[in-house]
């Protein structure tokens, strides 16, 4: 039972890690603003169950931008902004690191 507790320990300290490390990361990057257009809307879905047969759906939204350079660019966001991204059309992304920050287009603005 203790290498359970042991591991299970481990394996939550390193979640933490990581979430603080990417934390860190985007509040070191700048805060970088530049034409893109949203190319694709992605929903990627998880089913999972519990050792008490209960079944957890997770949902994961996905925004994918070509950028003016032609490189692409992924944010995964929450539910208003992946619902009011208006897709395949140009517009200003402003981003930080990993976090999308806002959409600036002829639509209006979709900020976080």
């Amino acid at each position: 039972m203790i290498g359970f507790q042991l591991i299970f320990f481990v394996f939550v300290a390193f979640i933490i890690f990581i979430n603080i490390s990417k934390y860190i990361k985007n509040e070191n990057s700048p805060i970088i603003s530049t034409k893109a257009k949203l190319i694709k809307k992605k929903r990627e879905t998880c089913t999972n169950t519990d050792s008490n047969g209960v079944m957890t759906t997770t949902e994961k939204l996905i925004l994918e931008f070509e950028l003016d350079t032609g490189s692409e660019i992924k944010f995964t966001v929450g539910r208003r902004v992946f619902k009011n991204v208006p897709e395949h059309e140009w517009g200003t992304l402003t981003f930080q690191g990993t976090r999308f920050l806002k959409f600036n287009s002829p639509n209006g603005v979709v900020e976080k």
